[in-house]
């Protein structure tokens, strides 16, 4: 593997082209569960949500008949942090070292900002955005792991919606938060979020930067006995990275009329990156005896950028949750990188070879969409809707090579342009009614979508549709004041995208190559869910079970082209299976220390005959998240967190189960000003482990990179308003946020 995969997984798309070998950077994660976040200052008053009881001392959770939110407020690593930080603790979510996301082991998941898209969420970037987004401007983050049908069914394993802070109409006056934090390693943010309300107008914003640098290390030693006869490949890397990216927003919500309200937002961010590599590849006989060298250094400038921009008009009516809506986004991400090679072969002797890389990629997103919901007789509920969905992805790539620094010529083998048109229009409807103490919400979505490949370099052209109906199903059965029983199934879908549709060649190193499949389909996964769940005060209980069969599903396959050479594609396996329970426990041990635990036990079973295997593969796992919250004194919290990532399965081998451990301590030194210190991975044991044990290829690959760090941060809240509590303002609306001032 090109040591270029040891980037943050968001530089992903380019730096594959440029550096990387594909086979490693796709390899699954470990399902790393995380616990629910610390119990939050006991309340007054209770609220009534979706016919949920919350009492005084409730723990910052709020779950629905669909969905289940938490707070990110008491998580101090989030503090200082990013949302890709804050995620980690979400009971569900798995976040790995380089910020990629998966929702129950499985990484197709749609992000959503305030119940919108994004088009930075959508991108090969996804990952530094995440990892570059301040948490606090995040006041809670919704899980679906069965979404119903108001939403898209695009990612298999569900949607993760990221609701932002806004302004409170109810609180007049203007008020925010500043921060600054300070790293090793020349680590460093800092960031500030304010808010102004009146009667009539709420604005909100916040806008931060982020200095990030990381040290590399690879070792990938595999053992290939394709076509070329038996190869011992043996990759070592090392490098480093670092950038200041930025980010910022501003939104607006305002009441024309008792009836009538606007809202609008946008955003705009980026994420320079300066990244340098060295790999060393060796190949070797049956025999032990070396028959090929090359070393590979790099020099790569990148740089992207993402904008998004939203406007929307609501009109409620008489009677509860009655309203017509209709919103317009738009959003945009680019990336450039450029490169420079130089690659010396020893074994056998050759020239050095130089080379220059411009790959240009733009991707732009329209969403128009419309929501009416009205109340029924029997306390029903109707919900209903469209949305018309376009995305443009543009890709280049301009490469040219030579013998010496000034005679390089351009290179057509690694040379092309790639257009890729998407269309996906949708209707749905949904009908909740309750019957006795038990809910039914019951839904179906209808979705017709068209995309078109465009390779002007070679001629290439390609089109796919797809056309099916999409239905959801929850029940939600009162147990009691403190308990309930909740059963779901969604069908949902995974198209590929156009990096995975690409059939150009590409040579990723001197020993990778990668290849699109024109001829994907879309994976289908039918998800079903059972849990229990018990909520008293400041004790919380959630026991689930869930099942999901996948179809078609897409996964890397590597090829062993002889000599040490892999092919990376991509292919549909025919099936998939994986199921598991999970549990959640938010306890209050005494008045001072509380205990908050995750963890799954997980079954996975993929057909592998089409990968060379005579049947079924299988495995068992665990992995688990515990976090202890000390309040030592009323103005000092100690926190200490670990982290089990389970064993995970993937097509050609596993991944192994690893482990790390978390600090944190906050001082408030006063109502405004309040002090934080954390610690990440201070056993350095975080790292990616990958077993290759398929019949043609069998080995290992070791990733490492600069996890561990110490932050010292200064938190000041300015303005009107009260503290923000650890929990959240459970009257707020799904898209809503906090009421109540940033903090």
């Amino acid at each position: 593997m090109s040591f270029v995969n040891t980037l943050p997984a968001g530089i992903g798309l380019a730096t594959a082209l440029l550096a990387a070998s594909a086979a490693s950077a796709q390899t699954p994660q470990a399902p790393t569960p995380a616990p629910a976040p610390a119990a939050p200052a006991p309340k007054t008053e209770g609220t009534t949500v979706s016919g949920v009881t919350v009492k005084a001392g409730d723990p910052p959770m709020k779950s629905s008949i669909d969905s289940r939110s938490y707070s990110v407020a008491g998580d101090l690593q989030a503090t200082s942090g990013s949302v890709a930080d804050a995620l980690k603790r979400i009971p569900s979510v798995e976040v790995d070292i380089d910020g990629n996301v998966t929702l129950r082991g499985d990484p197709s998941v749609t992000i959503l900002i305030d119940g919108k898209p994004s088009g930075a969420m959508k991108s090969q970037s996804r990952a530094d955005v995440l990892q570059q987004m301040p948490a606090d401007r995040i006041d809670r983050v919704e899980v679906m792991t069965n979404p119903g049908a108001q939403y898209s069914p695009e990612g298999t394993g569900g949607v993760i919606n990221l609701i932002t802070k806004k302004g409170d109409k109810a609180g007049a006056g203007a008020s925010g938060a500043m921060r600054v934090s300070v790293g090793d390693q020349q680590r460093y943010n800092a960031g500030v979020n304010f808010a102004y309300n009146n009667a009539k107008l709420s604005v909100s914003g916040d806008a931060g930067l982020n200095r990030y640098a990381n040290r590399f290390q690879a070792h990938d030693d595999r053992l290939f006995t394709g076509p070329g006869g038996t190869i011992r490949r043996l990759q070592l890397g090392r490098g480093q990275n670092a950038g200041l990216g930025w980010n910022s927003r501003l939104g607006a919500d305002y009441d024309l009329n008792p009836k009538n309200h606007l809202n609008a937002e946008f955003s705009y961010g980026s994420f320079p990156n300066d990244f340098s590599n060295f790999t060393d590849y060796q190949t070797f006989n049956a025999l032990g005896t070396p028959v090929g060298r090359t070393q590979r250094r790099a020099e790569i400038d990148i740089g992207g950028a993402y904008a998004n921009a939203s406007l929307g008009w609501r009109r409620t009516f008489a009677g509860d949750d009655h309203s017509l809506s209709l919103e317009l986004d738009g959003s945009t991400w680019r990336n450039h990188q450029f490169a420079d090679f130089e690659t010396t072969t020893s074994l056998p002797a050759t020239p050095t070879v130089f080379e220059d890389l411009d790959v240009r990629i733009w991707s732009k997103e329209l969403d128009l969409k419309g929501d009416y919901s009205r109340p029924m007789p029997g306390s029903a509920r109707l919900k209903a809707g469209f949305d018309l969905d376009r995305t443009k992805d543009r890709f280049g790539s301009l490469a040219a090579k030579g013998l010496t620094l000034n005679t390089k010529v351009f290179d057509p083998t690694q040379s092309h342009q790639l257009t890729f048109d998407e269309t996906v229009l949708s209707a749905y409807l949904t009908y909740e009614k309750p019957f006795g103490d038990l809910t039914v919400l019951g839904g179906l979505r209808y979705e017709t979508a068209t995309n078109d490949i465009d390779l002007p370099t070679t001629g290439f052209t390609n089109s796919h549709g797809y056309d099916k109906l999409y239905p959801s199903l929850h029940l939600d059965y009162k147990l009691s004041d403190t308990s309930r029983l909740k059963a779901s199934y969604s069908l949902r879908i995974t198209r590929p995208n156009s990096w995975d549709l690409d059939p150009f060649p590409v040579k990723l190193d001197a020993l990778n190559y990668r290849q699109g499949n024109p001829n994907l389909e879309p994976s289908e996964t039918q998800s079903w869910e059972a849990s229990f769940e018990y909520r008293k005060q400041r004790n919380y209980y959630l026991l689930t079970a869930f099942w999901r069969e996948n179809e078609n599903g897409v996964t890397d396959v590597v090829t062993d082209l002889g000599g040490g050479q892999t092919l990376t594609t991509k292919a549909n396996l025919a099936t998939s299976r994986s199921g598991g329970i999970e549990f959640v426990v938010n306890r209050a041990l005494s008045k001072t220390l509380s205990l908050n635990a995750t963890g799954t036990a997980l079954y996975n079973q993929i057909d592998a005959t089409s990968l060379g295997y005579s049947g079924d593969r299988s495995t068992y796992a665990f992995g688990g998240r515990a976090s202890l919250d000390w309040q030592v004194t009323p103005v000092d919290l100690l926190q200490f967190n670990t982290v089990l990532n389970a064993k995970a399965l993937t097509p050609q081998g596993y991944v192994k189960p690893t482990y790390g451990v978390n600090l944190g301590y906050r001082r408030k030194l006063n109502d405004r000003l309040s002090l934080t210190v954390t610690a990440t991975d201070i056993l350095e044991t975080l790292k990616n482990e990958v077993v290759y044990d398929a019949p043609d290829v069998k080995g290992t690959f070791t990733r490492r990179r600069s996890s561990r760090g110490v932050f010292i941060g200064l938190r000041y809240r300015f303005g009107a308003g009260k503290p923000q509590r650890e929990g959240f303002d459970y009257n707020a609306g799904n898209g809503g946020g906090a009421g109540g001032p940033p903090s």
